[in-house]
């Protein structure tokens, strides 16, 4: 089959089949870019193999490793450290009310890419003298490798505090690379979220542009179980953007900052 809505029915079966398999996808509503990444894989594999766009999107159902190649490398989208510096500056400044000095923290970044996220926090809470640990959990092993090893190009790090690179990173061949001091706290883990999270309780739960890549469903049972996993008094920080969806979810608010809200299972009732 050819003309215009081949292509776009070829992009329609490979989702189809990421959202069964993967919890990827949005019910009919994926975002244009999604469309776009998985439209040029199958052109690509079309022009390797000489089938058209049809023909290959009908051999990924016997090619379940393929359609994970897909999802894999659509969940790997842009991070860097610091990214949403509101978020950061409202978490430092609220820190000590939020958590009495002498609690040791226990975090989570849930969907951490390539680590980022993790050593953000890490530094944040070296910076401020508290004793935690943090955890990164992502589906991609490649992602985690690279977390794990903790070396980062210049650019990611453009948002850093500069005294938080000074103080926190050290420099290897024009890159830079997470000292010690941070490393030896935080933790990464391969974890596919939809088919489980780890298990808390969390006082801060990083949960930022994920939902971006799940089903309603599927983004809901995650919000929800990541949600249980709160200590008492925990938060749960998703991006700006996605606080609406969360609280339509039954999360709670609770604003930090005037930009800045994250949220909180519902209040058991005795």
């Amino acid at each position: 089959m050819s003309g215009p809505d081949s292509g776009d029915r070829a992009v329609d079966v490979a989702l189809k089949l990421a959202e069964e398999l993967f919890g990827f996808g949005s019910s009919g509503a994926t975002p244009g870019w999604v469309r776009d990444r998985v439209r040029r894989y199958l052109e690509h594999q079309s022009y390797r193999s000489g089938l058209s766009m049809n023909a290959v999107a009908r051999e990924l159902l016997k090619d379940k490793a393929a359609v994970e190649q897909i999802v894999t490398s659509l969940r790997v989208g842009e991070t860097r450290f610091y990214r949403d510096g509101a978020q950061w500056e409202a978490i430092e400044r609220q820190l000590e009310r939020l958590f009495p000095a002498d609690v040791e923290l226990a975090v989570l970044s849930a969907g951490c890419s390539t680590g980022e996220e993790a050593y953000t926090m890490g530094m944040l809470l070296t910076a401020a003298r508290r004793r935690f640990r943090v955890l990164g959990v992502d589906r991609s092993a490649e992602a985690i490798a690279v977390a794990r090893e903790a070396t980062y190009g210049r650019e990611a790090a453009r948002d850093i505090p500069p005294a938080w690179v000074e103080r926190f990173c050290d420099e290897q061949n024009g890159r830079l690379r997470v000292g010690l001091l941070v490393r030896n706290a935080v933790e990464f883990e391969e974890c596919d979220l939809v088919k489980r999270v780890p298990q808390g309780p969390f006082h801060i739960i990083l949960f930022k542009n994920v939902l971006l890549y799940l089903t309603t469903q599927a983004g809901e049972q995650v919000a929800t179980r990541l949600a249980n996993e709160l200590e008492d008094g925990g938060l749960l920080f998703s991006a700006a953007s996605e606080v609406l969806r969360l609280r339509s979810m039954g999360l709670e608010p609770f604003r930090l900052a005037q930009t800045v809200t994250a949220l909180r299972p519902p209040k058991r009732r005795p």
